[in-house]
């Protein structure tokens, strides 16, 4: 039997066993996306565009955003080619799959990452803990990852002021300390152990027949899928969700 999985299923199912149930068994989404999650998408396209040297959409917080990724980000020296995707075999049956935001020259992974936390400090030291680096540097052979991490704006539109001032004030507020390029380094043992660890998970996956919930989850962060956790019965409609078009929706593959 073939597993496949992805650093968004493993994040997933390591939440909350019943998040990865609602998520990639029943494949559901929300209907709606949220305002913070489509200025985050836009801001990826833009950066994309940047990469390759071409033109890119300058309105809004997204555009502002990729205007000081442009003007404080060293991009042009990785040589990168955006949006790589990946499958490499873990092991026997169990694939990793995936999409790189860009991948530099030197076979280094390049993540972009948008944060609304005032300390990007505090974000920089959560990376330590992050699976999708060191699954990233597993499907490349790189020892090395490049995150970059851009600090949306803490500043908020005033009475009376219209969209366009703010934005020209957003763009005044960008500076070299809300964004930021970290190269983050794993060695080889620490890549082995979560190589281990993801065989494990990938075969606790495949044989659960229970998708329990976490409720450590539910008090720390917001579950867009909280209203439907305790009652969600397959075979009635619900409002407010629908089946997504594959169960990877961040890869073209179907």
């Amino acid at each position: 039997m073939i597993q496949e999985l992805t650093a968004s299923m493993i994040g997933s199912y390591k939440r909350c066993p019943r998040l990865y149930e609602l998520e990639y068994i029943h494949e559901l989404r929300p209907v709606t996306s949220g305002e913070a999650l489509t200025v985050g998408t836009n801001y990826h396209e833009n950066v994309e565009h940047i990469l390759k040297h071409e033109e890119y959409d300058h309105t809004g917080l997204a555009g502002k955003m990729a205007e000081a990724f442009e003007k404080y980000i060293n991009w042009q020296e990785w040589e990168a080619v955006p949006e790589q995707e990946f499958k490499v075999r873990l092991s026997r049956g169990v694939y990793l799959k995936g999409r790189l935001d860009a991948l530099t020259k030197a076979g280094i992974p390049v993540e972009h990452k948008t944060t609304g936390t005032n300390s990007l400090e505090k974000y920089i030291d959560h990376l330590a803990y992050d699976d999708q680096i060191a699954i990233y540097m597993l499907v490349t052979g790189s020892s090395k990852a490049v995150y970059t991490i851009m600090q949306k704006p803490t500043i908020r539109q005033r009475q009376n002021e219209t969209e366009t001032e703010y934005l020209e004030r957003v763009g005044e507020w960008y500076s070299p300390e809300h964004v930021q390029c970290v190269n983050v380094v794993r060695s080889a043992g620490e890549l082995e152990e979560k190589r281990q660890e993801l065989i494990y998970l990938a075969k606790q996956i495949r044989h659960t027949q229970r998708y329990w919930r976490n409720p450590n989850t539910c008090a720390l962060m917001s579950c867009p899928f909280a209203s439907i956790c305790l009652n969600y019965e397959p075979s009635l409609q619900v409002v407010g969700f629908e089946k997504k078009v594959r169960r990877n929706e961040e890869l073209s593959e179907v």
